[in-house]
């Protein structure tokens, strides 16, 4: 199938375009269910939100931007180094110094290695941490509760009170 939709439309429709107005409406339905039965099949069995093409673009591109190294500015903008050119990428406005953010539509390597630092943080504090409640709150089974725990045996007690250390004297101090 080429790329360009008349060219595609024309090409199925060469023996359609000889028939009556309401058939060749009918074969055009016809196959437009079919298109987009055959799409609808392969969305499927899909594991990844992205189309392949997408994701093996995106595979390419993370290649490179895992080399960058990324320096956050503020909460939205970073500044991206390495690759030959280093660029501003700023999340909330999804511009990069680059232009390409701008003018393909498509994350460049920069807002992808940004995109991938902030995510590489976020799941590192995605977890919640929960304080721990008063001990009479606590809900603790039979089987675990019936278990002694005893304390360490310390080889040897400490003195109390600062541990004396050997001064080094110098040459010049007399023993007292």
């Amino acid at each position: 199938m080429t790329t360009n939709i008349v060219e595609a439309l024309n090409s199925t429709l060469k023996r359609a375009r000889e028939y009556p107005l309401l058939l060749l409406l009918d074969s055009i339905v016809e196959n437009m269910v079919e298109w987009f039965n055959e799409r609808r099949e392969k969305a499927q069995n899909l594991t990844s939100p992205l189309t392949p093409e997408c994701e093996r673009w995106l595979c390419h591109v993370w290649g490179e931007a895992r080399m960058l190294a990324p320096t956050q500015i503020n909460a939205n903008e970073w500044v991206i180094r390495g690759g030959g050119y280093d660029a501003v990428v700023d999340l909330q406005q999804m511009t990069c110094t680059c232009k390409k953010f701008v003018l393909e539509k498509l994350p460049c390597e920069h807002a992808l290695r940004t995109a991938g630092e902030i995510g590489e943080n976020k799941i590192a504090y995605e977890e919640s941490v929960y304080p721990v409640l008063s001990q009479s709150d606590w809900e603790i089974p039979d089987d675990i509760g019936e278990v002694v725990v005893l304390p360490l045996e310390l080889k040897q007690q400490r003195k109390r009170g600062r541990l004396k250390t050997n001064k080094y004297r110098s040459s010049s101090e007399l023993p007292k």
